[in-house]
């Protein structure tokens, strides 16, 4: 198995030199480290500490979503798009990177984070989209939008 830190340490050597191989060189980081993190779930102990990160960055995204809310901040004014694209970054993380994980044994309630992240992401997404944000948006099983 390949080691995430290693190729995170290679792929920042690379960035000067070259953008795009060091682009890969972190999705192979990415990758490893996925491997490695479903490796530990079926200790339980190490299922309820990812639960626990999954659970505070759902609660994160929530806490940006709603902070726009109370600002009531004008759709596709600069602290709408700001708060929005806050949120879609946080969203972002869980949704195309944790949602890759699978706790097998079932001994979290990682299924139903999931399921509420992927609520979030599309709530995130209909606020982007309000706000008229001119960037790459992905839904929440990672497919690009028109």
């Amino acid at each position: 198995m390949t080691d995430w830190k290693t190729l995170i340490d290679q792929a920042m050597q690379m960035e000067s030199v070259d953008i795009l191989g060091a682009h890969k060189v972190y999705g192979q980081a990415v990758h490893a480290a996925l491997i490695n993190i479903q490796a530990l779930l079926t200790d339980l102990e190490a299922a309820v500490m990812m639960e626990t990160l999954y659970g505070a960055m759902v609660a994160y995204s929530q806490q940006v979503m709603l902070r726009m809310q109370a600002e009531e901040s004008e759709v596709g004014g600069i602290d709408h798009a700001f708060r929005t694209g806050h949120a879609y970054g946080v969203s972002c993380v869980l949704n195309h990177i944790i949602d890759k994980l699978s706790d097998t044994k079932q001994q979290t309630a990682l299924g139903a984070l999931d399921d509420f992240s992927d609520k979030v992401h599309d709530e995130v997404l209909l606020q982007a989209k309000a706000a008229g944000l001119m960037i790459e948006l992905l839904d929440a099983k990672g497919q690009q939008l028109e």
